[in-house]
């Protein structure tokens, strides 16, 4: 893949050869290893993702300077043991889930027949994981060409995980990046993108 192609993420360490692939990831919080620039936490849930920093604020936008070196710690705001790990200003400042569902019904279109809040909770039931992405800003996330863009593959985020996953990127190139969740997560799924979440300047 060529490395216009890997965009804002590369692999940090001795697996940089593999970076356009998953970059590289763990379970767990932050701890050891290189020097880390900055740590940006991301919640999922249906069907949306929040963005903290390390004290615990809610950004909209995370914004980096070329070759920062980046710890994404992600977790599923529904994995309740995994919550229990993240510092405590970042797990006070993780929205009670009403709130996430008053942000659905302000983002997510759907009919009067079909309230949203019983979607919601059947999603919550039948497909309660999803997964983070990170994509270049204006691809078809959902298409047959959404691997084109792809710029960290997706993470996996278990409902039932008891600690976050981590993965340390490296923001190379200058762009806007997505959000995208790629597992089923029920009626809202195409709409759980994150667009301009991240961006390199």
């Amino acid at each position: 893949m060529p490395a216009s192609r890997r965009g804002f993420i590369r692999t940090l360490g001795a697996a940089a050869g593999l970076a356009g692939l998953s970059g590289c990831s763990s379970d767990g919080i932050p701890g050891s290893g290189g020097a880390i620039d900055r740590t940006v936490y991301i919640g999922a849930y249906h069907w949306g993702f929040i963005l903290l920093d390390e004290d615990g604020e809610e950004r909209e936008q995370i914004v980096l300077n070329r070759d920062t070196s980046l710890r994404l710690v992600a977790f599923n705001t529904g994995a309740k043991r995994a919550l229990e790990t993240l510092p405590t200003a970042v797990r006070k400042a993780v929205p009670e889930h009403e709130t996430l569902e008053e942000r659905n019904e302000a983002r997510i279109p759907h009919s009067s027949s079909d309230g949203l809040h019983e979607l919601l909770e059947e999603a919550n039931e039948r497909y309660p994981d999803h997964s983070v992405a990170v994509m270049e800003s204006g691809r078809n996330h959902m298409g047959s060409g959404m691997w084109d863009g792809m710029t960290m593959h997706p993470i996996e985020l278990l409902h039932d995980a008891t600690r976050p996953t981590t993965a340390t990127l490296s923001a190379s190139q200058q762009g806007d990046y997505t959000l995208s969740c790629l597992t089923d997560c029920g009626y809202g799924h195409t709409y759980m993108d994150r667009d301009s979440a991240l961006v390199v300047r």
